[in-house]
């Protein structure tokens, strides 16, 4: 019991870390990012910045970029959690997502999902199979900070409320209203090189009780996630991420049902200047739940594996 709580202190005391650093990185930059401006020429300046590729070259983790104003995207992303401790369990989410950008420092999306779940004895859990109309979101997004040459991070605010008709655990009917709260950063390593993100997303709940959806629960959802990704030429990148998952069982970050880390490979291959492919596998390394503090992994709250793959295409 002391090693599992000295775990649970070391994850307590990485988590604050993470979002301690995170928020020196809001803080901290905004100065330094208005010092070069002021000393900086405007001209200069955009030349001697090097800037993160605008595509999802960090697999799940978001980079910065907006796009030019005027810039209007499609993407379809198609998402899969799989492996509980017993019986077949597999589900697939798409995203269907038309993004505009409205200004240099403002972007919007609006975005319609469907889900597929295939669910055979697994313990605690109804048999489903069958796809679904799975739900609808809206996202904005806020350039907080901007790249210069005296800055080397730049620093994205999103907001994505979402509406979901079907509990996305269990593929059972259950109606949720649910915000994403989203700070995203990047930073170039080395100019055309190497490149790095980190994101930290908040996610509060409110949704029907599968077994009686005249009850409401409150529940939250929280990730930090950071990547690495190297560019291997003008059109293929590769690199690595992790991420770290909790659940927990109020809207707020108390009384944590569990948590997850996964980490996998990231791919991205810009197939032409508009058509570009991501893709991620990522294995669950590590986890505890409170149901089963015991074992090596959460799979009461997680899945044993998540993927993603994706196809974005400019339209402008």
């Amino acid at each position: 019991m002391q090693d599992d709580q000295g775990r649970h202190n070391r994850l307590a005391l990485y988590y604050s870390g993470a979002i301690a650093a995170l928020a020196f990185l809001v803080i901290a930059a905004a100065p330094a990012e208005a010092a070069a401006k002021k000393n900086t020429p405007p001209s200069s300046a955009a030349a001697e910045t090097p800037e993160v590729p605008g595509d999802d070259i960090f697999g799940f983790t978001s980079a910065t970029d907006l796009g030019n104003l005027g810039d209007i995207g499609f993407a379809e992303e198609i998402t899969g959690i799989t492996g509980k401790r017993d019986g077949s369990y597999n589900a697939l989410f798409s995203k269907s997502e038309l993004g505009y950008t409205i200004s240099e420092s403002w972007w919007i999306g609006g975005s319609a999902f469907a889900s597929r779940h295939r669910i055979h004895n697994v313990t605690d859990m109804t048999d489903v199979s069958g796809t679904e109309f799975f739900g609808l979101s809206f996202e904005i997004k806020h350039r907080l900070i901007k790249r210069s040459a005296g800055n080397p991070f730049a620093v994205t605010l999103a907001l994505e409320p979402v509406w979901t008709r079907i509990d996305g655990a269990t593929g059972l009917r259950s109606e949720a209203y649910s915000a994403e709260f989203k700070i995203l950063t990047d930073a170039v390593i080395v100019p055309d090189k190497v490149f790095w993100a980190a994101n930290l997303v908040y996610v509060p709940q409110r949704a029907q009780d599968v077994n009686d959806r005249s009850i409401w629960l409150k529940t939250s959802f929280s990730s930090i996630s950071t990547a690495l990704t190297f560019q291997l030429s003008p059109t293929l990148f590769v690199g690595a991420e992790a991420r770290h998952l909790a659940s927990y069982g109020k809207g707020t970050l108390d009384d944590r049902l569990g948590y997850a880390i996964y980490v996998g490979p990231t791919l991205l291959w810009k197939i032409s200047e508009k058509v570009a492919f991501n893709a991620t596998w990522q294995p669950q390394v590590s986890g505890r739940s409170i149901d089963n503090p015991d074992l090596r992994y959460d799979l009461d709250n997680f899945e044993r594996a998540q993927f993603r793959a994706k196809f974005s295409v400019a339209l402008n």
